[in-house]
């Protein structure tokens, strides 16, 4: 029996107001290039995969700055770059993405649907050719909205213990596929289709997932696949997202209690190359180790962060990779 003290009416009502508005105030996961993007399992350290019945939201903030030059497998010297934009290729310099992404929850026994609501801030700057390293050809964009919303539903009414799942959802065109360059040489032309705040396409979700526990440790294993089922033209080309496979597992120590849990993720992503006008561009696989901590707070309140730090990185071409991904939250459970 949960017997934790349930917040007073006014601060539910406040509660759910900030869960709301926060996304159209302040950030979606940032897809800057085909390769990056946060791949973190945030529920199952939070609200927990587990299935416990009722209405819950989260909130979370996270923070990529993507300055590594990296080609393949390794970090790209002055002379490639140097090379490479002699050769007419643009020199990338920085994206920063700050992202924040409210998620409604409603679960039952047996299922859940999720809404994800993302709102993201971007910077970018690039050199043009010829240019880098010096500010001859330099670019530079911000732009800031809604980003493509997502709706995800999960069954665990395979087995008694609902350890095993399916995940299905599907993601929306929703967000800003128009900014253009809004200082530099390039101001007022169109932004590359991977830098918009919405990737213009409509996608499906599919994937699975397991849970379980020995002695202290929870662990689990989720698998997820997204695919772009229809697409449009952004900048007067089509636009195409690569197919995303996502596999993240990851173990969580209860010795502390429900009060204080550390964890440790895993997290793959492989991402195909995007096409642009039938060319394919960008695209990778990135591995992430990631430690955190969630902390409840009561009132069926947590607070979580994690922090992702790359463990292998390999990359199609010339691209920008983050050094690391910060990500914090607050959940919260209605019940």
């Amino acid at each position: 029996m949960n017997t934790a003290p349930k917040p007073a009416p006014a601060l539910r009502v406040a509660i759910v107001t900030a869960l709301i508005l926060v996304p159209f105030i302040t950030m979606n996961d940032a897809q800057a290039c085909a390769a990056c993007g946060c791949t973190l399992s945030k529920d199952w350290g939070t609200q927990g995969i587990g299935m416990t019945p009722g209405f819950s939201a989260d909130l979370s903030y996270s923070y990529i700055n993507q300055r590594q030059q990296r080609y393949g497998s390794g970090t790209a010297s002055s002379t490639l770059l140097n090379s490479l934009n002699g050769t007419g290729q643009e020199i990338e310099d920085y994206t920063t993405t700050r992202s924040t992404t409210t998620v409604l929850n409603y679960t039952s026994d047996t299922w859940s649907v999720s809404t994800l609501l993302p709102f993201m801030q971007r910077t970018h700057g690039t050199y043009g050719n010829p240019g880098y390293p010096t500010t001859v050809n330099y670019s530079s964009s911000a732009d800031g909205g809604i980003g493509d919303i997502s709706v995800v539903g999960k069954y665990t009414g395979f087995s008694d213990d609902k350890t095993a799942g399916i995940i299905a959802g599907v993601k929306l065109p929703t967000g800003s596929t128009s900014a253009n360059f809004n200082a530099g040489d390039a101001s007022n032309t169109p932004l590359d289709p991977s830098l918009q705040i919405g990737t213009g396409s409509t996608d499906i979700i599919l994937g699975g997932f397991l849970t379980g526990s020995i002695s202290k440790y929870g662990w689990f294993a989720q698998g997820t696949v997204q695919h772009a089922v229809a697409t449009k033209s952004i900048a007067g080309a089509d636009y195409r997202p690569g197919d995303a496979y996502s596999l993240n597992t990851g173990i969580r120590y209860a010795k502390f209690g429900a009060k204080f849990t550390p964890m440790l993720q895993l997290n793959y992503i492989h991402r195909a190359p995007d096409k642009v006008g039938g060319t394919p561009l960008d695209g990778g696989t990135l591995v992430y180790l990631t430690p955190g901590a969630s902390l409840r707070v009561g009132g069926g309140t947590s607070v979580y962060s994690f922090v992702q730090l790359p463990v292998y990185q390999y990359v199609n071409g010339l691209q920008l990779i983050p050094h690391y991904t910060l990500t914090l939250g607050v959940s919260h459970s209605f019940q």
